[in-house]
């Protein structure tokens, strides 16, 4: 394959050039996407099991440069997830390792809107096909240097992994499956800023996560009617979020809490047979307000409502997220 074939598959309109979309920003936010408590110790030799379920709609699909194209666009998922925690005593310090497994539906048909499609002048509409199922596991362990409960005062760090299996289609539009090897760091801090743990208390929490990829050399560009074998690189990325915990209800622990998601980079390459690079217009840079709810409903178990309304997202889906979280300790 020549350079002009590359060359005009770069200066196609702006479907070509997102039609290999994947999730990787939501991917890797469910590798680890601390939630509001999370910074908090838990006790050492005990299990936990987490179950999520989040629902995902974008009506938008947002260049890297310029404003997104809302005609009619539709892309919808249903994202269920199961975590187990297993703690431990490390020199005084709690510690532990986990494991995640996420399951991904699509709703319905998924469609993207394109505002000059040939041979209309007008709006278009692009069905575009998806590949669901399990998608990449994730393994991690973590710790916590520091863990002060009586000052509502906790530092947690740790890392993970996620190998390259899991369900996916290279000739799939959408995909959440990477198909890449993906590690993780991640530093988190809480601290309590009014009142006390045992009364109405208001808290800041803090993450930040750093992530780094392998390739994917099973990948292909896609275009109507055509499919060229490539290989998917990406760039590191990174995320940060921010919460103000209010405890209103200290007898179940009962918070609301007001938050904010940031994450950068991630910049998605092809690298076509021929040696040439394109630009898959892929990033990892939204900007997201969150409101949480948690409360215990007994001593064992814990209930979260996460919701998440995207302010902006440059080169992937403008999302608006409803997460249920139930979690239970044993």
């Amino acid at each position: 394959m020549g350079v002009s074939v590359s060359h005009r598959f770069v200066h196609r309109t702006f479907v070509a050039m997102l039609l290999a979309l994947s999730f990787g920003a939501r991917a890797h936010a469910l590798a680890s996407d601390p939630l509001p408590g999370d910074a908090i110790s838990p006790p050492p030799n005990v299990n936990l099991l987490l179950y999520y379920n989040g629902l995902t709609n974008a009506g938008v699909l947002e260049p890297v440069r310029g404003s997104g194209y809302d005609k009619d666009t539709h892309i919808s998922l249903d994202i269920q997830v199961l975590r187990y925690i297993r703690t431990f005593d490390v020199d005084g310090m709690v510690a532990g390792v986990q494991a995640m497994q996420p399951y991904v539906i699509f709703n319905g048909g998924q469609v993207l809107g394109e505002p000059h499609l040939p041979p209309s002048d007008g709006p278009g509409r692009v069905d575009l096909s998806h590949s669901g199922g399990f998608a990449q596991p994730s393994f991690g362990a973590f710790i916590y240097p520091v863990s002060h409960p009586a000052s509502g005062t906790y530092v947690a760090a740790g890392f993970w992994i996620a190998p390259p299996i899991g369900n996916y289609d290279k000739y799939a539009n959408l995909n959440f499956t990477q198909n890449l090897w993906s590690g993780e760091i991640e530093l988190g801090g809480r601290t309590v800023l009014l009142g006390s743990d045992s009364a109405q208390s208001l808290a800041v929490e803090f993450w930040t996560e750093g992530y780094f990829y392998g390739g994917n050399n099973d990948s292909a560009v896609l275009a109507p009617g055509e499919a060229l074998p490539a290989r998917l690189s990406e760039q590191p990325s990174g995320e940060i979020r921010a919460y103000l915990p209010y405890q209103f209800y200290a007898l179940t622990h009962a918070t609301f809490t007001p938050g904010l998601y940031q994450s950068f980079g991630g910049k998605q390459v092809y690298t076509l047979a021929d040696g040439t690079k394109t630009d898959a217009g892929t990033r990892t840079q939204e900007t997201q307000l969150r409101f949480v709810l948690s409360s215990y409903l007994s001593v064992h178990w814990q209930i979260l409502l996460n919701t998440e309304y995207d302010l902006a997202a440059h080169g992937a889906p403008l999302n608006r997220n409803v997460e249920l979280r139930v979690a239970t300790i044993f």
